[in-house]
């Protein structure tokens, strides 16, 4: 079973719900969805989620719960606390926030989108996710620079001696500075104001 909120529609509050919806408008508050959540291209959730599984081509902000798997198609962004079993990220899509990795019994993964080169995330304690296709072509490490040859050794030297400096006379001592605030110039008498240079 597939719902539509289309586009120009606002939903505004708690949606609960079973199988696909698909978002071409805007939905606000908070979606509990036995199923997918599809937000597409010019839609916008600005919602608490909990779904089986979350496709974004639109935008997203709030928080996700996808307990199999989320995917960020390209010119998606998501703005979110987001909790997945998995989190497809394709090139050209943007996911700002942050990614809890949690561990539950999944379904098969969503197929992948028209071709669109993607980064899989998975949690450590799951297999190695297996390469959908590389983000950039494999290339050879350049080989290694030759070495510098090493610095020469060096040798240790004794400072030279030297016969004794001559005394130097002691310096005229200076009269010690006055303790306390400076003082200020005394005025001619028959004057009360004073005027800087």
């Amino acid at each position: 079973m597939s719902s539509r909120i289309e586009s120009g529609l606002t939903i505004e509050g708690s949606v609960r719900g079973e199988g696909e919806l698909v978002v071409a408008g805007r939905l606000r508050g908070a979606l509990v969805l036995n199923g997918t959540l599809v937000v597409e291209e010019g839609g916008i959730v600005e919602a608490e989620v909990e779904a089986n599984g979350v496709v974004v081509a639109g935008v997203l902000s709030g928080s996700v719960t996808a307990h199999d798997e989320m995917r960020i198609q390209p010119g998606g962004y998501v703005d979110a606390r987001v909790r997945a079993a998995r989190l497809a990220v394709a090139e050209g899509a943007v996911f700002r926030g942050d990614l809890q990795a949690v561990v539950t019994p999944s379904t098969p993964p969503l197929p992948p989108p028209g071709g669109a080169r993607e980064r899989l995330i998975a949690p450590p304690s799951s297999p190695a996710p297996r390469a959908l296709e590389p983000t950039a072509p494999a290339v050879a490490a350049p080989p290694p620079a030759p070495s510098a040859p090493p610095p020469p050794k060096m040798r240790a030297f004794a400072a030279p001696t030297a016969a004794p400096a001559a005394p130097t006379p002691p310096s005229p001592k200076k009269p010690a500075a006055p303790v306390g605030p400076p003082r200020m110039p005394a005025l001619p008498k028959g004057r009360t104001s004073f005027q800087g240079r």
